[in-house]
């Protein structure tokens, strides 16, 4: 699939990756011209996002819930104004990948966590059971409201860390399972992270292998 045959109004997730920092950011397709995308204008914090740093890798990921996530790699962001309007205009030089999150190596943990959505302010205790670069798995305890799932806030509790090396992820649930025994198991997508996740996960997949 090339990236110039997204649809206007789709919605695409811009990953954003410097060293081991990543944060992704929501688009959404305002059209197509030859073989560029305009998205309209992704804003942070009320400010227009500028793409225009050497040092930062962008992918580009669609979801349609029917098939794998594809995948655009090295792809540029640039301003452009068109018939009068602002975009950010998006290009990738190759085709899409599709992207099996399940082959991304993980490590389980089994370590409890805090969990923060608006309605539990203190944090909800849970297990969080596995962990990758790309998504976190962890079991709640009660059901999370469906307006939460877009921003979860997970604290990893490992005692073998520094207190001041906090390990926290915002995540976006992919999908939900109820358990038996009570409770239910979450698959989430880390949507943002500090730097030193991965320096946790080196640390983790280095004893998976000792």
């Amino acid at each position: 699939m090339k990236i110039s045959e997204l649809k206007k109004g789709q919605k695409v997730i811009i990953r954003c990756k410097h060293k081991t920092l990543l944060v992704d950011v929501n688009a959404q397709v305002a059209g197509v011209r030859s073989d560029v995308v305009l998205l309209d204008l992704i804003r942070h914090d009320g400010q227009v996002v500028d793409f225009s740093s050497p040092n930062v890798q962008i992918i580009t990921i669609y979801e349609d819930g029917q098939d794998m996530p594809k995948a655009w790699t090295n792809c540029r962001i640039q301003r452009r104004t068109v018939d009068g309007k602002q975009y950010h205009a998006l290009a990738a030089p190759k085709n899409s990948v599709r992207v099996n999150r399940r082959k991304v190596e993980r490590v389980v943990l089994n370590l409890p966590g805090k969990l923060k959505v608006s309605n539990t302010p203190a944090g909800l205790d849970i297990l969080v059971h596995d962990l990758c670069v790309n998504g976190i798995g962890f079991q709640s305890p009660v059901k999370i409201e469906a307006q939460e799932l877009k921003h979860l806030y997970i604290q990893i509790i490992d005692e073998n860390r520094e207190e001041d090396e906090e390990i926290r992820v915002e995540a976006r649930m992919v999908w939900v399972k109820e358990l038996k025994d009570g409770g239910f198991f979450y698959g989430c997508r880390i949507a943002n992270a500090e730097e030193n996740l991965g320096y946790y996960m080196a640390d983790k997949l280095r004893e998976k292998q000792e």
